[in-house]
Formats: structure tokens, sequence, C-alpha cells
């Protein structure tokens, strides 16, 4: 008798198909039958049982069933297809600023495991959450993460700041306690900064959090009038009592808490005395973003971008008033230049790629070569997976690549 016992995965019956959980907040479907075809077998909720069938058969074949599954992913939050990224995916970590590890020759790495938010922000500057425009998600495997996150830092040869900072709500990664252990065990990384909405926090998360090894928090509350704060997010299910009670715990923590709101014209400039006081009576730090117009943001109606001069007047103002410091520079936070990670092409050039999968946006596609993903904007022609083409580099900033397919 074959009995397989997975962690990062559930099962349950639904409908004449075997619904797969896998980490969380993804899933995909087993017909009955391919079932049937390794033998009689039951189900809880992380095992499969195969009487009569030997352990090894029932693994092999159910192993070809997984590998089908997971290349058929959908994200149970935004309801969008996932592109999970392993190992042995082929898919390399560096070269687009949507997934991955982003480093802009700095010691400041940021470090994004996923995409996908459960929140719909109006201002959103990547157009992010439920409303999104993109047509797919991201998940990424955390052993591969965090083994090439250590390979970065170990080329950078200096001591080094991690943000995990998401193009979405990075609380949604189920392992993400192990990836921020695995991070904290790199023995040049200082401190571990993680950016969240706050929504899916609780004390037993916040308690794995420091634990693990999390330095910072930085929780971005917009308002602490509770319908102002609600219509900045978007669909009116924002509970903003519930995330100012888990900053205050935070704050009593190990963990250094910052709120970290965006100040959107229009909106909440009437929240940001407010928010500095709540700040200092929980012990937590303040630092504001003022908002921008991004080409593919979500901009809202009827509002203005501050000037820079009037937004940093304003801050001014607030720190005299609360005593609390709001200004901060790169100093601040001990970044520093580092020696920059080799290109292995340059804008103009032409390179030969292997194109991976189709991209987040319509009519994009992400190619790999050389260690560096391409984003293929705006593709004439749909590709399929594996597909070789010869792209022209057309953006190469920070071994960040945008390319077009020329053959």
């Amino acid at each position: 008798m074959a009995k397989l016992t997975f962690q990062d995965l559930a099962f349950r019956k639904k409908n004449g198909t075997m619904l797969v959980e896998f980490l969380g907040n993804y899933q995909f479907e087993v017909e009955e039958a391919a079932l049937k075809r390794i033998g009689r077998h039951s189900l809880s909720e992380h095992e499969l049982t195969f009487p009569g069938v030997a352990e090894d058969a029932a693994k092999n074949a159910f192993n070809e069933i997984l590998n089908q599954g997971l290349a058929n992913l959908t994200n149970t939050v935004t309801k969008k297809k996932t592109l999970y990224i392993h190992h042995y995916s082929g898919i390399p970590l560096i070269g687009t600023t949507s997934f991955g590890i982003i480093d802009r020759n700095t010691n400041m790495i940021e470090v994004r495991p996923l995409t996908g938010c459960n929140m719909n922000c109006v201002f959103c500057s990547v157009d992010e959450g439920l409303a999104s425009k993109k047509t797919s998600e991201v998940l990424i495997e955390e052993e591969y993460l965090a083994a090439e996150v250590r390979k970065l830092v170990e080329f950078k040869g200096c001591d080094c700041h991690i943000i995990i900072n998401s193009q979405g709500e990075p609380t949604l990664y189920k392992p993400l306690p192990q990836l921020i252990r695995d991070l904290h065990s790199i023995q040049s990384i200082r401190t571990i900064t993680l950016i969240t909405n706050g929504t899916y926090l609780n004390e037993k998360l916040i308690d794995e959090f420091a634990s693990a090894g999390l330095t910072n928090l930085n929780i971005s509350l917009n308002a602490i009038d509770p319908k102002t704060a609600k219509i900045m997010e978007g669909h009116g299910l924002y509970d903003v009592e519930k995330v100012k009670k888990i900053a205050a715990y935070a704050a009593g923590t190990t963990i250094k808490v910052t709120l970290a709101p965006v100040i959107v014209g229009g909106y909440n400039e009437a929240e940001m005395g407010k928010i500095v006081a709540f700040a200092k009576e929980i012990g937590a730090a303040t630092a504001m973003q003022n908002y921008l117009f991004y080409k593919r943001g979500r901009n809202p109606r009827n509002t203005q971008q501050i000037s820079w001069p009037e937004f940093y007047t304003k801050l001014q103002e607030l720190e005299g008033k609360y005593g609390s410091k709001l200004i901060f520079s790169a100093a601040d936070y001990k970044i520093i230049k580092t020696k920059a990670l080799p290109k292995p092409f340059r804008k103009g050039q032409t390179a030969s790629a292997n194109i991976i999968a189709e991209g987040r946006y319509p009519g994009e596609y992400i190619a790999a070569a050389a260690g560096r993903i391409i984003t293929l904007p705006d593709c004439e022609k749909s590709h399929n997976g594996g597909e070789k083409a010869k792209i022209r580099i057309l953006s190469d900033k920070h071994n960040i690549f945008y390319g077009k397919a020329v053959g």
C-alpha cells in the first residue's frame, strides 16, 4: 500500500475531481480518471493512499500528475493563472522588476517571491490587486529564491540589507517565515525588511517573523479614519482598526515597525498628522511616500500629484509638531554603492533566448538567456513556451532587460 504525504499540498474532492491546494493560495484540479489509472485510492487533507499499489509506482505516477498541475496553477485570491518558478524551471530570477531579485548596484536588495494582491488600492503604482489589468501571476519556490539571493550577496562581498517588497502582498506567500529564516542565515545580511498592507498579519505570524529574524516591518497604513481607509483600499473590506491593532502588537516585539503611507492629493492629506501621532503612540516610525503618476499604474480621478517642495514642507511642519523624523536619506538606511553585477548583454545587442511563457500583461512574454529574464512587451505574434528566438535588447538598466523578438 502506498501512502503519499505532502506538507505543501492539501486535497479535497470537488464534483468528480480532486481539488489540490498548493502553498495555501494556489490550486489546480485533477480528474478522477487520472487517479484511477494509478489505482484505487482515498484521500485526507495532506495524504493520498493507494491500497494495492507499490509506493514507488504511485510516487512516479502521481509526480507526473503533480508536474502537470503545477503548470496549470490558479491564484485563489486574484483568480489568475500562475507561473510557478523553481530550480528546474529554467527561469532565472534576475532581469525583471515584476518578480525575483532586483539589484540596483547598492547593498540594498529587493526580493519579490510572488505577485498578486488581496486589495484594490485606488493609487496602486504597479496596478496590482483584484481589478488589475494583468492577466497572470508568478510564484517562486522558496529554496530557489533564497539560494539565488545568497549567490548575489556573496558576489557583493559586503554587508547587505534585504527588502521583501512584492508587486503585490508578500504575506500571501506561505513560506515567508522560512524565507526570512534562510535569508537571516546569510552571514552578511544585516537587516531584513518586509513591506506589507498588514491585512493578513496576526500575533502568531508576527512572532514567527521575529523568531525567523525579521528586523523591520513596514506597514502601508494610508489613513486612520475608517471611511477614508476603505475608499483608498478600493473594495470596501479594509479594516483599519485590525491593522492598527496588529501594528501596535508588532511594535512591542523585537521588530522595528514603520508606518509607510502613500499621500494621495484629494484623498488622505488630512490623515498625515493622525498617522504620525498614532505611530508615535505605539512606538513606531513613519516614512511617508508622495503619490506619483505611473503610465501603467492605477491613477485615481480627481487627484493631483503633490509637488515635491509642498510635500517636504508639510513633512517639516509635522516633524516640528510631533518631534518625529519624517525626512530620510540613503545614509539613514546605510545604503552604499557596490560593485555592479555583470550584464550578459547590452542595449542594442541581439541575444538568442528561450521564450519561456506569457508575461503578466496581454501580448507580453518573458524569455530567458544567460541567466537573465528578458521581458518582451507588445509582441506582434504569439509564441510557444521553449521557443528559441532572436531578441534585440531595448533596455538594460540595472540588469533589468526589455527586448523585442526579431526572429
